[in-house]
Protein backbone atom coordinates (compact mmCIF):
# COMPACT_ATOMS: atom_id res chain seq x y z
CA UNK A 1 0.00 0.00 0.00
CA UNK A 2 1.15 3.74 -0.50
CA UNK A 3 2.04 5.67 1.90
CA UNK A 4 0.03 9.25 2.36
CA UNK A 5 3.26 11.34 1.40
CA UNK A 6 3.73 9.31 -1.50
CA UNK A 7 0.01 9.72 -2.40
CA UNK A 8 0.95 13.16 -1.79
CA UNK A 9 3.94 13.42 -4.33
CA UNK A 10 2.45 11.00 -7.19
CA UNK A 11 -0.95 12.62 -7.68
CA UNK A 12 0.50 15.97 -8.96
CA UNK A 13 3.15 13.87 -11.03
CA UNK A 14 0.23 11.92 -12.49
CA UNK A 15 -1.36 15.43 -13.09
CA UNK A 16 2.12 16.92 -14.95
CA UNK A 17 2.41 13.61 -17.07
CA UNK A 18 -1.66 13.85 -18.40
CA UNK A 19 -0.89 17.49 -19.00
CA UNK A 20 1.94 16.62 -21.15
CA UNK A 21 0.77 13.75 -22.69
CA UNK A 22 -2.16 15.66 -23.60
CA UNK A 23 -0.03 17.61 -26.14
CA UNK A 24 0.49 14.28 -28.19
CA UNK A 25 -2.03 13.14 -30.75
CA UNK A 26 -1.96 10.05 -32.57
CA UNK A 27 -0.78 10.60 -36.36
CA UNK A 28 -3.98 9.79 -39.15
CA UNK A 29 -3.90 6.48 -40.58
CA UNK A 30 -5.85 5.79 -43.81
CA UNK A 31 -7.78 2.83 -42.38
CA UNK A 32 -8.79 0.01 -45.37
CA UNK A 33 -11.86 -0.39 -46.58
CA UNK A 34 -13.87 -1.95 -44.20
CA UNK A 35 -11.95 -0.82 -41.39
CA UNK A 36 -12.35 2.25 -38.99
CA UNK A 37 -9.68 4.02 -36.90
CA UNK A 38 -10.31 6.72 -33.78
CA UNK A 39 -7.41 7.95 -32.66
CA UNK A 40 -7.58 7.78 -29.00
CA UNK A 41 -4.42 9.19 -27.01
CA UNK A 42 -0.71 9.20 -27.50
CA UNK A 43 1.44 7.84 -24.28
CA UNK A 44 4.74 9.43 -23.71
CA UNK A 45 7.43 7.32 -22.49
CA UNK A 46 7.53 8.67 -19.20
CA UNK A 47 3.85 8.44 -18.27
CA UNK A 48 4.24 4.67 -19.36
CA UNK A 49 7.04 3.91 -17.30
CA UNK A 50 4.98 5.67 -14.30
CA UNK A 51 2.22 3.66 -15.52
CA UNK A 52 3.10 0.15 -15.03
CA UNK A 53 5.24 1.04 -11.64
CA UNK A 54 1.94 2.10 -10.18
CA UNK A 55 0.54 -0.82 -11.80
CA UNK A 56 3.06 -3.08 -10.14
CA UNK A 57 4.95 -4.36 -13.05
CA UNK A 58 8.38 -4.94 -12.60
CA UNK A 59 10.74 -5.92 -15.63
CA UNK A 60 9.39 -4.03 -18.52
CA UNK A 61 11.25 -1.30 -20.20
CA UNK A 62 9.27 0.94 -22.09
CA UNK A 63 11.87 2.31 -25.71
CA UNK A 64 8.48 4.03 -27.65
CA UNK A 65 5.91 6.36 -27.12
CA UNK A 66 2.46 4.88 -28.06
CA UNK A 67 -0.11 5.87 -30.27
CA UNK A 68 -3.80 4.87 -29.90
CA UNK A 69 -6.41 4.07 -31.58
CA UNK A 70 -10.01 2.43 -31.49
CA UNK A 71 -10.34 0.00 -33.97
CA UNK A 72 -13.82 -0.93 -35.53
CA UNK A 73 -13.92 -4.11 -38.10
CA UNK A 74 -16.22 -7.01 -39.34
CA UNK A 75 -15.92 -10.88 -39.79
CA UNK A 76 -18.45 -12.97 -41.38
CA UNK A 77 -20.35 -11.99 -44.77
CA UNK A 78 -23.95 -11.25 -45.73
CA UNK A 79 -26.80 -11.60 -43.04
CA UNK A 80 -24.04 -12.90 -40.80
CA UNK A 81 -21.96 -9.78 -40.77
CA UNK A 82 -20.74 -9.24 -37.30
CA UNK A 83 -19.55 -5.70 -36.60
CA UNK A 84 -16.68 -5.44 -33.41
CA UNK A 85 -14.24 -3.53 -31.91
CA UNK A 86 -10.83 -3.63 -30.24
CA UNK A 87 -7.38 -1.77 -29.79
CA UNK A 88 -5.09 -0.90 -31.79
CA UNK A 89 -1.69 0.49 -30.43
CA UNK A 90 1.77 1.58 -32.81
CA UNK A 91 4.87 2.34 -31.23
CA UNK A 92 5.45 6.42 -32.09
CA UNK A 93 7.76 7.24 -35.07
CA UNK A 94 9.55 3.86 -35.37
CA UNK A 95 7.91 0.95 -37.65
CA UNK A 96 7.01 -2.02 -35.95
CA UNK A 97 8.93 -5.03 -35.53
CA UNK A 98 5.63 -7.25 -35.84
CA UNK A 99 2.37 -7.59 -34.76
CA UNK A 100 0.95 -9.11 -31.27
CA UNK A 101 -2.35 -10.17 -30.91
CA UNK A 102 -3.41 -9.59 -26.74
CA UNK A 103 -6.68 -11.44 -25.57
CA UNK A 104 -8.29 -9.51 -22.54
CA UNK A 105 -9.64 -11.82 -19.21
CA UNK A 106 -13.54 -11.87 -18.55
CA UNK A 107 -15.54 -8.57 -18.74
CA UNK A 108 -19.01 -8.40 -17.87
CA UNK A 109 -19.01 -4.31 -18.58
CA UNK A 110 -19.32 -3.56 -22.11
CA UNK A 111 -17.30 -0.73 -21.47
CA UNK A 112 -14.08 -2.49 -19.55
CA UNK A 113 -12.52 -3.00 -22.37
CA UNK A 114 -9.05 -2.08 -24.42
CA UNK A 115 -10.88 -0.29 -26.89
CA UNK A 116 -11.48 2.21 -23.89
CA UNK A 117 -8.43 2.25 -22.97
CA UNK A 118 -9.34 0.03 -19.32
CA UNK A 119 -6.72 -1.31 -17.22
CA UNK A 120 -5.40 -3.96 -19.88
CA UNK A 121 -5.83 -1.99 -22.98
CA UNK A 122 -3.44 0.53 -21.80
CA UNK A 123 -1.07 -2.21 -20.08
CA UNK A 124 -0.95 -4.00 -23.59
CA UNK A 125 -0.62 -1.05 -24.86
CA UNK A 126 2.79 0.07 -23.30
CA UNK A 127 4.24 -3.41 -22.49
CA UNK A 128 4.05 -4.24 -26.18
CA UNK A 129 3.68 -1.51 -28.22
CA UNK A 130 6.24 0.87 -25.92
CA UNK A 131 8.54 -1.87 -27.07
CA UNK A 132 8.95 -1.58 -30.60
CA UNK A 133 5.67 -3.98 -31.45
CA UNK A 134 2.33 -3.22 -33.35
CA UNK A 135 -0.45 -4.60 -31.04
CA UNK A 136 -3.67 -5.15 -31.33
CA UNK A 137 -6.17 -6.01 -28.62
CA UNK A 138 -10.00 -7.43 -29.62
CA UNK A 139 -12.92 -6.67 -27.15
CA UNK A 140 -14.56 -9.64 -28.33
CA UNK A 141 -18.49 -9.73 -30.02
CA UNK A 142 -20.98 -8.92 -27.43
CA UNK A 143 -18.46 -6.03 -25.69
CA UNK A 144 -17.24 -2.39 -26.70
CA UNK A 145 -18.98 -1.33 -30.01
CA UNK A 146 -20.46 -5.05 -30.91
CA UNK A 147 -24.05 -5.50 -30.09
CA UNK A 148 -25.53 -8.49 -28.35
CA UNK A 149 -24.87 -11.24 -25.79
CA UNK A 150 -21.54 -11.78 -24.79
CA UNK A 151 -20.73 -15.67 -26.37
CA UNK A 152 -18.45 -16.67 -23.39
CA UNK A 153 -16.36 -19.27 -24.08
CA UNK A 154 -17.92 -20.29 -27.14
CA UNK A 155 -14.82 -20.86 -29.72
CA UNK A 156 -16.33 -20.96 -32.85
CA UNK A 157 -17.50 -17.07 -32.01
CA UNK A 158 -14.90 -15.95 -30.24
CA UNK A 159 -11.51 -17.69 -32.31
CA UNK A 160 -13.00 -15.75 -35.75
CA UNK A 161 -13.49 -12.67 -33.98
CA UNK A 162 -10.01 -12.08 -33.02
CA UNK A 163 -8.44 -13.57 -36.08
CA UNK A 164 -10.76 -11.22 -37.76
CA UNK A 165 -8.77 -8.59 -36.37
CA UNK A 166 -5.97 -9.66 -36.94
CA UNK A 167 -6.46 -10.20 -40.43
CA UNK A 168 -8.13 -6.60 -40.55
CA UNK A 169 -5.07 -4.61 -39.18
CA UNK A 170 -2.71 -6.64 -41.05
CA UNK A 171 -4.20 -4.36 -43.80
CA UNK A 172 -3.71 -0.89 -42.20
CA UNK A 173 -0.68 0.61 -43.52
CA UNK A 174 2.37 0.54 -40.74
CA UNK A 175 1.21 -3.09 -39.56
CA UNK A 176 3.88 -5.38 -40.15
CA UNK A 177 2.21 -8.52 -42.04
CA UNK A 178 4.17 -11.45 -40.80
CA UNK A 179 3.70 -14.53 -38.25
CA UNK A 180 1.06 -12.60 -35.62
CA UNK A 181 2.45 -13.68 -31.84
CA UNK A 182 -0.73 -14.17 -29.31
CA UNK A 183 -1.02 -13.93 -25.59
CA UNK A 184 -3.69 -13.66 -23.52
CA UNK A 185 -5.09 -13.67 -19.86
CA UNK A 186 -7.93 -15.72 -18.33
CA UNK A 187 -10.83 -15.91 -20.89
CA UNK A 188 -8.07 -14.33 -22.96
CA UNK A 189 -5.59 -17.34 -22.81
CA UNK A 190 -8.08 -19.62 -23.89
CA UNK A 191 -9.31 -17.15 -26.56
CA UNK A 192 -5.40 -17.04 -27.71
CA UNK A 193 -5.68 -20.55 -28.42
CA UNK A 194 -8.76 -20.46 -30.51
CA UNK A 195 -7.62 -18.00 -32.35
CA UNK A 196 -4.42 -20.14 -33.07
CA UNK A 197 -6.40 -22.65 -34.03
CA UNK A 198 -8.36 -20.53 -36.55
CA UNK A 199 -4.93 -18.88 -38.13
CA UNK A 200 -3.32 -22.38 -38.52
CA UNK A 201 -6.56 -23.19 -40.40
CA UNK A 202 -6.27 -21.43 -42.95
CA UNK A 203 -2.88 -21.49 -43.37
CA UNK A 204 -1.81 -18.38 -41.61
CA UNK A 205 1.69 -18.65 -40.12
CA UNK A 206 1.79 -17.94 -36.07
CA UNK A 207 5.20 -16.81 -34.17
CA UNK A 208 3.87 -18.56 -30.88
CA UNK A 209 1.20 -18.14 -28.33
CA UNK A 210 1.37 -17.33 -24.79
CA UNK A 211 -1.16 -17.84 -22.32
CA UNK A 212 -1.77 -16.75 -19.12
CA UNK A 213 -4.04 -18.74 -16.18
CA UNK A 214 -6.53 -20.20 -18.71
CA UNK A 215 -8.99 -22.82 -18.71
CA UNK A 216 -8.97 -25.07 -21.76
CA UNK A 217 -10.30 -28.48 -20.15
CA UNK A 218 -13.70 -27.01 -19.55
CA UNK A 219 -15.41 -30.09 -19.42
CA UNK A 220 -13.01 -32.19 -17.81
CA UNK A 221 -11.24 -29.42 -15.39
CA UNK A 222 -12.74 -26.40 -15.41
CA UNK A 223 -16.64 -26.86 -14.47
CA UNK A 224 -15.69 -29.54 -12.09
CA UNK A 225 -13.81 -27.11 -10.36
CA UNK A 226 -15.54 -24.41 -10.06
CA UNK A 227 -18.74 -25.67 -9.04
CA UNK A 228 -16.55 -26.65 -5.95
CA UNK A 229 -17.32 -22.90 -5.49
CA UNK A 230 -13.13 -22.30 -4.10
CA UNK A 231 -13.48 -18.86 -4.97
CA UNK A 232 -16.05 -15.99 -4.98
CA UNK A 233 -15.69 -15.81 -8.79
CA UNK A 234 -16.74 -19.63 -9.52
CA UNK A 235 -20.04 -18.71 -9.80
CA UNK A 236 -19.63 -15.67 -11.68
CA UNK A 237 -18.16 -17.50 -14.33
CA UNK A 238 -20.43 -20.22 -14.35
CA UNK A 239 -23.34 -17.68 -14.34
CA UNK A 240 -22.32 -16.28 -17.25
CA UNK A 241 -21.26 -19.28 -19.34
CA UNK A 242 -25.21 -20.16 -19.37
CA UNK A 243 -26.29 -16.40 -19.81
CA UNK A 244 -23.98 -16.55 -22.90
CA UNK A 245 -23.89 -20.31 -23.69
CA UNK A 246 -28.00 -19.93 -23.67
CA UNK A 247 -29.02 -17.36 -26.01
CA UNK A 248 -25.68 -18.67 -28.53
CA UNK A 249 -27.30 -22.19 -28.84
CA UNK A 250 -31.05 -20.86 -28.12
CA UNK A 251 -31.73 -22.79 -25.37
CA UNK A 252 -33.49 -21.74 -22.19
CA UNK A 253 -31.63 -20.57 -19.15
CA UNK A 254 -33.86 -21.87 -16.64
CA UNK A 255 -32.99 -25.58 -18.52
CA UNK A 256 -29.85 -25.00 -16.77
CA UNK A 257 -30.37 -22.35 -13.82
CA UNK A 258 -33.33 -22.38 -11.46
CA UNK A 259 -35.96 -20.58 -12.34
CA UNK A 260 -35.09 -17.81 -9.34
CA UNK A 261 -31.47 -17.91 -10.37
CA UNK A 262 -32.28 -17.32 -13.84
CA UNK A 263 -33.98 -14.23 -13.65
CA UNK A 264 -31.12 -13.33 -11.23
CA UNK A 265 -29.02 -13.11 -13.97
CA UNK A 266 -31.32 -12.37 -16.97
CA UNK A 267 -31.22 -9.10 -14.52
CA UNK A 268 -27.91 -8.76 -12.87
CA UNK A 269 -25.94 -9.44 -16.89
CA UNK A 270 -28.25 -6.65 -18.12
CA UNK A 271 -25.91 -4.21 -16.90
CA UNK A 272 -24.60 -4.53 -13.27
CA UNK A 273 -21.26 -3.69 -11.89
CA UNK A 274 -19.28 -6.88 -11.13
CA UNK A 275 -19.58 -6.51 -7.49
CA UNK A 276 -22.83 -6.61 -7.64
CA UNK A 277 -23.00 -9.56 -9.84
CA UNK A 278 -20.92 -11.56 -7.35
CA UNK A 279 -23.16 -10.22 -4.64
CA UNK A 280 -26.30 -11.05 -6.11
CA UNK A 281 -24.91 -14.99 -6.79
CA UNK A 282 -24.46 -17.70 -4.26
CA UNK A 283 -21.22 -18.71 -2.82
CA UNK A 284 -21.94 -22.44 -3.55
CA UNK A 285 -22.42 -22.18 -7.42
CA UNK A 286 -24.30 -25.75 -7.13
CA UNK A 287 -26.89 -23.70 -5.46
CA UNK A 288 -27.88 -21.72 -9.11
CA UNK A 289 -28.00 -24.91 -11.25
CA UNK A 290 -31.59 -27.05 -11.34
CA UNK A 291 -31.43 -30.48 -10.65
CA UNK A 292 -31.86 -31.86 -13.88
CA UNK A 293 -28.19 -30.31 -14.92
CA UNK A 294 -26.87 -31.40 -11.65
CA UNK A 295 -28.24 -35.29 -12.09
CA UNK A 296 -26.45 -34.93 -15.47
CA UNK A 297 -23.60 -34.07 -13.74
CA UNK A 298 -22.93 -35.54 -11.45
CA UNK A 299 -23.60 -39.15 -13.36
CA UNK A 300 -22.47 -37.70 -16.70
CA UNK A 301 -25.06 -37.84 -18.61
CA UNK A 302 -26.37 -36.06 -21.64
CA UNK A 303 -27.23 -32.28 -21.06
CA UNK A 304 -26.39 -29.21 -23.54
CA UNK A 305 -24.14 -27.41 -21.20
CA UNK A 306 -21.89 -30.24 -20.26
CA UNK A 307 -22.11 -30.79 -24.65
CA UNK A 308 -21.43 -27.31 -25.00
CA UNK A 309 -18.29 -27.28 -22.15
CA UNK A 310 -16.90 -30.08 -23.64
CA UNK A 311 -16.77 -28.61 -27.64
CA UNK A 312 -15.14 -25.78 -26.58
CA UNK A 313 -12.29 -27.35 -24.44
CA UNK A 314 -9.37 -27.13 -26.38
CA UNK A 315 -6.96 -28.86 -24.75
CA UNK A 316 -7.03 -31.30 -27.62
CA UNK A 317 -5.71 -28.49 -30.26
CA UNK A 318 -2.60 -29.72 -32.04
CA UNK A 319 -0.62 -26.32 -32.74
CA UNK A 320 2.17 -25.85 -34.80
CA UNK A 321 3.48 -22.50 -33.20
CA UNK A 322 5.54 -23.23 -30.10
CA UNK A 323 2.79 -22.51 -26.99
CA UNK A 324 3.72 -21.49 -23.63
CA UNK A 325 0.89 -22.06 -20.91
CA UNK A 326 2.19 -19.58 -17.54
CA UNK A 327 0.69 -19.91 -14.51
CA UNK A 328 0.42 -19.13 -10.88
CA UNK A 329 0.71 -22.06 -8.48
CA UNK A 330 -1.75 -19.85 -6.08
CA UNK A 331 -4.50 -19.40 -8.31
CA UNK A 332 -7.97 -19.99 -7.06
CA UNK A 333 -9.72 -18.52 -9.80
CA UNK A 334 -8.51 -21.18 -12.64
CA UNK A 335 -6.60 -24.02 -11.00
CA UNK A 336 -3.14 -24.97 -11.83
CA UNK A 337 -4.51 -28.16 -13.05
CA UNK A 338 -5.34 -26.23 -16.68
CA UNK A 339 -1.66 -25.54 -17.60
CA UNK A 340 -0.41 -28.92 -16.61
CA UNK A 341 -2.90 -30.94 -17.97
CA UNK A 342 -3.36 -28.99 -21.42
CA UNK A 343 0.98 -29.19 -21.80
CA UNK A 344 0.69 -32.87 -21.29
CA UNK A 345 -1.93 -33.56 -23.46
CA UNK A 346 -0.22 -31.04 -26.40
CA UNK A 347 3.15 -32.71 -25.69
CA UNK A 348 1.87 -36.27 -26.56
CA UNK A 349 1.17 -35.00 -29.82
CA UNK A 350 4.55 -33.95 -30.43
CA UNK A 351 3.77 -29.98 -29.73
CA UNK A 352 6.53 -27.70 -28.84
CA UNK A 353 4.24 -26.81 -25.27
CA UNK A 354 5.94 -25.70 -21.65
CA UNK A 355 3.85 -24.89 -18.64
CA UNK A 356 5.68 -22.09 -16.83
CA UNK A 357 4.87 -21.91 -13.28
CA UNK A 358 5.48 -17.84 -12.50
CA UNK A 359 5.32 -18.65 -8.68
CA UNK A 360 3.10 -18.51 -5.36
CA UNK A 361 0.96 -16.09 -6.77
CA UNK A 362 -3.24 -15.77 -7.25
CA UNK A 363 -5.00 -14.72 -10.53
CA UNK A 364 -4.34 -11.39 -11.20
CA UNK A 365 -1.10 -11.53 -10.00
CA UNK A 366 0.13 -14.51 -12.45
CA UNK A 367 -0.25 -11.72 -15.29
CA UNK A 368 1.87 -9.46 -14.12
CA UNK A 369 4.41 -11.82 -13.07
CA UNK A 370 4.16 -13.66 -16.30
CA UNK A 371 4.73 -10.21 -18.94
CA UNK A 372 8.38 -9.83 -18.71
CA UNK A 373 8.79 -13.20 -19.51
CA UNK A 374 6.28 -13.33 -22.91
CA UNK A 375 8.05 -10.52 -23.23
CA UNK A 376 11.79 -11.95 -22.93
CA UNK A 377 9.97 -14.96 -25.33
CA UNK A 378 8.58 -13.08 -28.21
CA UNK A 379 12.29 -11.40 -29.09
CA UNK A 380 13.83 -14.67 -28.65
CA UNK A 381 11.14 -15.94 -31.10
CA UNK A 382 10.67 -12.58 -33.18
CA UNK A 383 14.87 -12.53 -33.32
CA UNK A 384 15.39 -16.49 -34.33
CA UNK A 385 12.47 -15.63 -36.94
CA UNK A 386 12.85 -12.08 -38.65
CA UNK A 387 13.55 -12.24 -42.45
CA UNK A 388 14.56 -9.56 -45.05
CA UNK A 389 11.25 -7.85 -46.28
CA UNK A 390 9.00 -9.47 -43.74
CA UNK A 391 7.80 -6.23 -42.22
CA UNK A 392 5.16 -3.63 -43.60
CA UNK A 393 7.49 -0.36 -43.30
CA UNK A 394 5.35 2.70 -43.18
Amino acid sequence: MCSTRAMRVAWPLLFVLALLSACMHPRAIQAPEEVRLTPLKTISTLKARVLLTFAGVDGIPVENSVDCYRMQYSVGSGSEVIQLSGLLALPRNVAPRRLVSFQHGTSTTRTAVPSQLDGTGLAAAIAFAGNGYALIAPDYPGLGDSSGRHPYYVAAAIGPAVAGMIEASQRVPGVPNGPVFLSGFSEGGWASLAALRVLESKGRPVLGSAQVAGAYDLRHVSLPAALKGGAPSHSLYLAYAAWGQAAYYSQPLDSVLTPEYAAVVERVFAGAKPQEIVSSLPTDPRRMFNQNFLDAFDRNQAHWYLDSFAANSLVDVTPRAPVRLYYGSKDLDVTPEEALAAARSMRARNVDVAAIDVGPVGHDPSMLAAAPLILAWLRELDTAATVPGERNVP
